[in-house]
């Protein structure tokens, strides 16, 4: 009878002592800003990986009425044996099933580059850019077990800025004015 805990309780200490796989998917730059129409680039990496990634994937969205996604370009030289830029979406704003594989006999680990994604803006506002996980590509490491990975997100803000001369010129230009009043005032 207490042979029957004390193995329970061996069984979960040493589940609960197993090391368990995990990784960041994260969007380089987080925060970028543009004008409509420049061309903007962000690229996913992987980081902090802690075993070596076989393959896996990756959905996303983003707000359609501020950026288009043009193309999705995955690095090759990581992921060389089977991969898909997934099904880009413009009208929704989303990016569908994008995977990546590799075959090396030196796997990825830690931190690598996965994909480069290129926008165009399109029109003022902010556009925040999620990541979640395929639901029919999971991340999965040499030995076949599912990679936790935590998914990062990102936003573009598309809008005139004013450039710091610009800035600079209009303060300057009110400080004139307010000098010539208050000359005017004191005669």
């Amino acid at each position: 009878m207490t042979l029957k805990p004390l193995l329970l309780a061996a069984t979960l200490l040493a589940a609960s002592l197993a090391a368990h796989a995990s990784g960041t998917l994260k969007l380089s730059p987080s925060t970028t800003t543009a004008d409509a129409g420049d061309s903007i680039v962000i690229d996913v990496t992987g980081t902090g990986f802690t075993d070596r990634v076989i393959g896996g994937g990756f959905n996303l969205s983003f707000d359609a009425s501020v950026l288009t996604l043009q193309s999705v370009v995955i690095d090759t030289v990581t992921w060389e044996f089977v991969s898909s830029g997934g099904l880009i979406d413009n009208a929704s704003g989303t990016l569908s099933d994008v995977y990546f594989n590799s075959i090396k006999a030196t796997l990825p680990t830690g931190d690598f580059s996965i994909a480069r994604l290129n926008f165009t803006a399109k029109a003022n506002g902010t556009s925040p850019i999620s990541l979640s996980a395929s639901g029919g590509f999971p991340f999965a490491n040499d030995q076949a077990d599912l990679i936790d990975v935590n998914y990062l997100a990102a936003s573009v803000q598309v809008g005139a800025v004013p450039e710091p001369a610009s800035v600079a010129m209009m303060l300057s230009g009110l400080a004139g004015v307010m000098g010539w009043q208050r000359r005017r005032r004191a005669a």
